[in-house]
C-alpha cells in the first residue's frame, strides 16, 4: 500500500477520527517489514502529517566531524546480554557527552531516548 500525504492523509485521519493512533498510522500506509515483523514509521507519518498541513521540517541529515566514527546506519543489534550500543554517530546529534543522563520512555514497540535535562539529574521524575 502506498503510502498517504497531502490532503489525501488529511482527509482519511478525518474520515477516522477516534481511532487509535497505532491503526491510523498503519492504515496511511507508514509500515515496513523488519526481521520479519511488520513495524510502524511513526517519525515518517508525523514528518508527512506535518507537510500535509503546511509546515516542512526538512529532511535529516548527520555530518559527522571527521575522526568520529562512521556515519549512522540507523540500525543497532541487540548483543547477547540484551544490550544495545548507541555510538557517537547517535549521541553527538543530540548533544550528549560522557556522564549526561537520558531518559527512556517505551512507546508501542519503540524505545525513545531522551536527553536529560543537566537541572534535573538525579531527580525523581513522578507521573501526573
Amino acid at each position: 500500500m502506498a503510502r498517504l500525504q497531502g490532503e489525501e492523509l488529511l482527509n482519511y485521519l478525518k474520515a477516522n477520527e477516534g481511532v487509535e493512533l497505532e491503526t491510523l498510522i498503519e492504515g496511511a500506509g507508514y509500515t515496513a517489514s523488519r526481521g520479519g515483523r511488520r513495524t510502524l514509521q511513526k517519525s515518517k507519518f508525523f514528518a508527512a502529517f506535518s507537510q500535509a498541513n503546511g509546515y516542512d521540517l526538512g529532511s535529516f541529515t548527520v555530518n559527522m566531524p571527521e575522526g568520529l566514527g562512521k556515519e549512522p546506519t540507523y540500525r543497532l543489534k541487540v548483543g547477547p546480554k540484551g544490550l544495545i550500543p548507541v555510538s557517537r554517530a547517535y549521541t553527538t546529534q543530540i548533544g550528549l557527552n560522557h556522564g549526561d543522563y537520558v531518559n527512556v520512555e517505551i512507546d508501542g514497540d519503540c524505545i525513545v531516548l531522551v536527553k536529560e535535562d543537566a537541572n534535573d539529574k538525579g531527580e525523581e521524575k513522578v507521573a501526573a
